[in-house]
């Protein structure tokens, strides 16, 4: 659990991360250049995670510094006696800690393919991508359409690489990525079980999948190879905007969410290794928290994972989640978990980086 933080302390670093959130940092490079050194702070490998991650107190922060939106951002990184420091509203937030990019970005291995195309370590956390591209065409979504599935044996060994990298040491690993298509189902399960057979004894291994007409039984079977977690995701709860934003995932996948979750939810419990991300942004603070308590009535954790543009998508110019919505959906998203007995996810506070959860959401015990 985290230290305790007071009440208007809490306030402060909640809107801290909302506007980071929604906008990024405003950064010169010069303190950019400062900051890194001879490292690299950030990169562009998935929209979501393409900022700086660091923490101030136990309040985990993923930054975008050099997107088309952090120009407007509410936030000014700095640097004060050479301390990375957040401005915000009055307030300075020194930056206690800034994790590096894993010391294999940029490397190949033996057959000279980029070890990180498969494999990429989040703080503590790795995700391991089985496929290439994506059988779905998400709005929001930067992965290809053509689908290739990556060889196990080549999985387990980036998996292995990034598990012993010397910079960030891991605690747990995301098997995740694009969704395969109908002729690639039937193998993407056997690599998934096989990579969980293989790992969970060593770390915690979480799967992150769409659902399907099979992926119920998949869920049973992942539970019984030893997985830790299912994070199985709505995106966008609305009819109207999961038909324009999720595409033909809506017709394909939205089907079979929640018999997925309650699949998992019956062998791995409501204890939040059972998660559902919802990207607020994407349409009316309404339908999204009508999203939220969709996945809470099924016993999983929500994820509020803030929209955030990016390049070569089609909402690349769309505007990021105003910070006045997001309060609004944490707030009321805070009276639905706790209405039905789950929580906001992340529970681990590192993976709380990029998503609308703080360490005190976490319940005790967790």
């Amino acid at each position: 659990m985290s230290a305790v933080v007071d009440a208007p302390a809490r306030l402060r670093l909640e809107a801290l991360k909302i506007a980071i959130l929604a906008r990024g940092v405003r950064a010169t490079p010069a303190t950019i250049s400062e900051l890194s050194g001879d490292d690299v702070l950030s990169t562009h490998e998935y929209p979501t995670t393409g900022g700086l991650a660091c923490r101030v107190g136990d309040v985990y922060l993923n930054a975008p510094f050099d997107e088309w939106f952090c120009a407007e951002a509410e936030v000014e990184l700095v640097v004060l006696d050479g301390v990375g420091v957040l401005r915000h509203d009055g307030h300075e937030f020194a930056i206690d800690e800034i994790f590096p990019v894993p010391d294999y970005v940029g490397k190949v291995d033996p057959d000279g393919l980029a070890y990180d195309d498969v494999v990429f370590s989040h703080l503590d956390r790795i995700r391991l991508s089985p496929i290439v591209g994506c059988a779905y065409d998400c709005a929001f979504c930067d992965l290809p359409g053509r689908i290739d599935l990556r060889p196990f044996e080549r999985l387990a060994a980036a998996a292995e690489m990034a598990l012993d990298d010397a910079r960030l040491p891991i605690r747990h690993m995301l098997i995740s990525g694009g969704s395969p298509g109908p002729r690639h189902t039937d193998e993407f399960a056997d690599t998934v079980t096989r990579l969980v057979e293989r790992f969970s004894p060593r770390v915690e291994v979480d799967v992150m999948m769409s659902s399907g007409p099979t992926t119920a039984d998949l869920v049973r079977r992942l539970a019984d190879a030893g997985v830790h977690g299912m994070a199985l995701n709505m995106e966008v709860a609305s009819a109207e905007g999961s038909v324009v934003h999720l595409r033909s995932k809506h017709r394909r996948a939205r089907p079979f969410l929640a018999e997925t979750i309650a699949a998992a939810v019956d062998r791995l419990g409501s204890s939040g290794r059972v998660r559902s991300l919802i990207i607020p942004g994407l349409e009316p603070v309404g339908d999204t928290l009508a999203g939220v308590a969709e996945i809470a009535a099924l016993g999983a954790d929500p994820v509020l994972s803030p929209f955030r543009p990016a390049g070569g998508t089609a909402l690349a110019r769309h505007e990021p989640s105003a910070p006045g919505d997001l309060r609004q959906v944490l707030d009321a998203s805070r009276e639905i978990v706790a209405e039905h007995g789950v929580a906001l996810g992340p529970r681990c506070l590192p993976c709380q980086h990029n998503t609308l959860t703080f360490p005190w959401d976490v319940p005790d015990g967790s």
